[in-house]
């Protein structure tokens, strides 16, 4: 044991000694002679190195010029018009538009109630639900005359309490707002979907709008309304094969009628539709691709109305809606599908 002991210290002590024995060779490239050059054998030298992933060849033929600015993204949350709002009806559904956020419209629409001496008598902020006193007992005549001399004339025969609904709007930045105008004898602390005086609320919703939009009532804002609204109504989604498709939380009326406004500021070309199966035909996504995408020997008439991607809407039974892009002719590649619902969803969300 003792032998084997000594075996392993004279082993370590040689390990640790033989360090000393190597020398420095670190400067001695400096002494070093020069070689010759490098000679190509003969038959060798006209040959080329190929890299391994070559940069293809840039063929165009339009001149670059010397500044280029890259242009600006699509701004989603800009109103699809120039008007500060917007009422607009959908299957007997009547809303106003406003291009804000709906915290910022909730303290407007209770210095609407304020100004004009209607007392709110319930309200759920969260919910974006109020329900008023009964009208004509409490508002002030100044507001009455409005509504009688408005662009739909209205005539204050009974006394009316008036539910107010509001929500985030399809796009971003943007509310929605719609009114129910009721008997004054019911209690109705449950918003009520269908519309029983659209003309009244209708008025009701005009004024609101030009006095939501005034100048003077700009920086309010609520921090109790900023969930008003929940969850995004327009979704991006993939199904289990990878394909993109959106998710619309909204009626078929209402998704319909969102999709072709959409279309129509993505510039999207629509060749024909057909509403009784749901379906848009798209002859091409924008303009100034049709050189890339056709053979521009034939007229603007009939690349229209070439039928070279559908996009198609199917109502679930959970109330959404579901769209989805489908190529209809095999030259187009699978890309333009993707393309294509991306551009949807910037022009609606």
């Amino acid at each position: 044991m003792q032998s084997i002991i000594r075996c392993m210290l004279a082993f370590s002590f040689l390990s640790v000694a033989s360090c000393g024995f190597i020398q420095d060779r670190s400067t001695e490239y400096a002494q070093a002679e020069k070689g010759q050059a490098l000679v190509v054998p003969e038959g060798y030298s006209a040959i080329k190195l190929k890299p391994r992933y070559p940069i293809p060849e840039i063929e165009n033929e339009r001149s670059i010029p010397e500044t280029y600015e890259l242009p600006e993204p699509p701004n989603a949350t800009a109103a699809i018009n120039n008007d500060p709002f917007t009422i607009e009806t959908v299957n007997k559904q009547t809303w106003l538009r406003l291009y804000t956020a709906p915290g910022k419209v909730w303290p407007l629409l209770d210095y609407f109630w304020a100004k004009h001496g209607i007392k709110v008598a319930y309200e759920e902020i969260s919910k974006g639900f109020l329900v008023t006193e009964p009208f004509i007992s409490s508002a002030s005549s100044s507001l009455k005359s409005e509504l009688t001399m408005s662009i739909q004339p209205v005539e204050l025969t009974e006394d009316v309490i008036f539910q107010a609904k509001l929500k985030q709007g399809i796009r971003r930045n943007t509310a929605e707002l719609q009114i129910r105008a009721l008997k004054a004898d019911a209690s109705l602390n449950k918003w009520q979907k269908i519309s029983v005086n659209a003309q009244l609320e209708q008025a009701m919703l005009s004024l609101i709008g030009e006095y939501i939009v005034s100048d003077s009532l700009d920086n309010r804002h609520s921090l109790l309304a900023n969930d008003i609204g929940g969850e995004s109504r327009v979704r991006l989604l993939k199904d289990d094969s990878g394909e993109g498709y959106l998710e619309l939380l909204l009626s078929f009326d209402r998704a319909w009628s969102e999709i072709n406004k959409a279309l129509s500021s993505a510039e999207v070309l629509v060749s024909d539709f057909d509403r009784s199966i749901g379906k848009y035909f798209i002859s091409y996504i924008q303009e100034e691709d049709m050189t890339a995408w056709y053979d521009i020997s034939g007229s603007e008439v009939e690349k229209r109305a070439e039928k070279n991607i559908s996009l198609q809407l199917e109502e679930t039974e959970e109330g959404k809606t579901i769209v989805r892009v489908k190529i209809l002719n095999p030259q187009f590649e699978v890309e333009k599908e993707e393309e294509l619902i991306n551009l949807i969803f910037e022009h609606i969300s």
